[in-house]
């Protein structure tokens, strides 16, 4: 069995009205087929017979320690066997720190990506260059890294590799 860690910028916040809806294009809940199951923390979703999603969940309530929540989520990195992160343009340190550390710990790691020709500093073209190329260095034998254009073509992208590892 697999275990699917899957990292990217929550964007949405429980505080906002109606942020199910949000909620609902996230491509972890599009993944586990279930809004609740990505608000509601849960050890292990089982995908397939091959593949299990252990996290990360959203955890925003009124009584969230932000110690809890980064312990949380390096135990779900430790215990993960692939780890996929979903970057758009948008600040996100932590992230950027579980990419890293997944890495690191030399996990399978797929890191896609959202091109910003502007950002000219790197042949990469991403604002989170170097962190991208510190993880390929890091773990040179099993980071993959995925351009893509838009963030629906990431997110489309990321579902489409993860539901070819389900049904392998």
């Amino acid at each position: 069995m697999e275990y699917l860690y899957c990292g990217g910028r929550f964007d949405f916040d429980y505080n906002d009205a109606a942020f199910e809806k949000k909620v609902a294009k996230d491509y972890r809940a599009i993944l586990l087929n279930d809004v609740n199951k990505l608000l509601n923390n849960s050890d292990v979703v089982v995908l397939s017979s091959r593949l299990a999603y252990i996290g990360p969940y959203y955890f925003e309530t009124d009584g969230m320690l932000d110690q809890d929540i980064v312990e949380m989520e390096k135990r779900q990195i430790e215990r993960c066997t692939v780890a996929v992160f979903l970057l758009d343009n948008s600040a996100c340190p932590g992230t950027i720190a579980e990419m890293v550390y997944a890495a690191s710990l030399q996990k399978r790691v797929f890191i896609y990506y959202v091109k910003n020709e502007k950002e000219t500093e790197s042949a990469l073209h991403s604002p989170f260059w170097y962190p991208i190329i510190l993880s390929s260095k890091i773990n040179s034998y099993d980071v993959d890294l995925i351009a893509c254009d838009s963030f629906s073509e990431a997110r489309d992208n990321v579902l489409k590799m993860i539901k070819g590892q389900m049904l392998r």
